[in-house]
């Protein structure tokens, strides 16, 4: 399970901005340490972000939108699919970290999307995407779990 993560992912698992992330450092609500000019986050800050009620409210939305954009565009036979994965917590971290790293480092062939949202006991793991992008990712996924 990753330990540290950078502003970057941050916005990548939340779908808000660099900038977003940033004011929330500055207003105390995001919790980080710059090493080497970079802003670092502890998974224990960040689920203190998470939880944090001003906080929730912007990534639920976020979140939300990857399956809203998904289901309100108009079929263009381009082959798209929006996958949602419910995960036991003991999972969810490893799998966040693992399509976080995936997202940010894939050449996509065209707009790739993920968020994850804690639920109860559990996490929300929601991808969008190219049926050939989600398909390849969700491959190297399932392959490092076997």
């Amino acid at each position: 399970m990753k330990e540290v993560f950078n502003i970057e992912e941050l916005a990548i698992m939340t779908g808000l901005s660099t900038r977003t992330l940033r004011t929330y450092i500055a207003s105390g609500f995001l919790k980080g340490e710059k090493i080497g000019g970079a802003w670092q986050f502890s998974s224990g800050a960040l689920e203190e972000f998470f939880a944090n009620k001003a906080v929730a409210p912007a990534i639920r939305a976020k979140r939300n939108a990857v399956v809203y954009d998904f289901m309100s565009a108009k079929p263009d036979g381009s082959g798209k699919m929006c996958v949602l994965l419910d995960l036991p917590m003991e999972q969810a971290a490893a799998a966040s970290a693992f399509f976080c790293k995936y997202v940010s480092e894939a050449k996509p062939t065209r707009e790739l999307r993920f968020a994850a949202d804690r639920l109860g006991k559990g996490a929300r793991i929601i991808l969008s995407g190219s049926d050939a992008d989600l398909m390849k990712m969700l491959g190297q996924y399932y392959s490092l779990k076997s």
